[in-house]
């Protein structure tokens, strides 16, 4: 059994679900803690749920045989943000992204991708009509193929991006967000690693110490 960066806190066999659980139960934490502080109820949303479908790409791995890129392919992915206000323009954020793409190769491989992520976003705080907003998060990624016998990799991820929001009403809201994420990995080990009666065998290596994946996403929020 093989031990990750992020493993003691997001087990191979956490669901999605779970993922989204966990995710909202500090996000409601975070929320009484700051309604406690503010006393009033503000002028603004306190919380925001934003849905969002977008088109993530990027991503490359070394094949162990050949010595030949793999690259992953362009996809779509959904996901939920969650914010809870600090004040009106600085907001606390959850993330969880997911991207069901395939590695290219001679013999394809099926490849989902999450992101859990918690951090911030700073917005310009002149603006009405188009609020723009930059924001950075820190979390992990876990790397889940499809190969039978084949494990799982969570590993530390963070994220860098920015946006736009457009109100449409006191509790709705367009957004649209582009990121990058930046996940380590460690380029002396194999991944994607399955074994059985015959031993084991590693299909994928990491091409650097790094695997950078960049995403256009667009969400309804709802404010409250």
């Amino acid at each position: 059994m093989h031990w990750h960066i992020g493993k003691w806190f997001f087990p191979r066999r956490f669901s999605t679900r779970s993922w989204l659980g966990a995710a909202l139960g500090v996000s409601l934490l975070a929320a009484s803690a700051t309604a406690s502080a503010q006393g009033p109820t503000p002028d603004y949303a306190s919380w925001e749920f934003t849905p969002f479908y977008g088109y993530m790409g990027g991503g490359s791995f070394e094949d162990t045989t050949t010595g030949l890129d793999r690259d992953l392919d362009e996809d779509n992915s959904f996901g939920l943000i969650v914010d809870a206000a600090a004040d009106e323009w600085r907001h606390y954020e959850f993330m969880y992204v997911k991207q069901g793409t395939s590695i290219e190769g001679t013999t394809p491989m099926d490849l989902d991708v999450e992101y859990l992520q918690i951090g911030g976003t700073v917005s310009y705080q002149d603006a009405q009509t188009v609020i723009p907003y930059f924001g950075m998060t820190i979390g992990a990624a876990r790397l889940s193929p499809s190969g039978a016998g084949m494990s799982d990799e969570t590993r530390f991820a963070l994220s860098a991006g920015g946006g736009f929001k457009v109100p449409l009403s006191k509790h709705f809201a367009v957004r649209f967000d582009a990121r990058a994420f930046l996940t380590l990995l460690d380029t002396k080990g194999n991944i994607f690693c399955a074994s059985d009666s015959s031993g084991g065998t590693c299909a994928i290596r990491a091409k650097s110490d790094s695997f950078l994946q960049y995403q256009a996403a667009l969400g309804v929020t709802y404010g409250f």
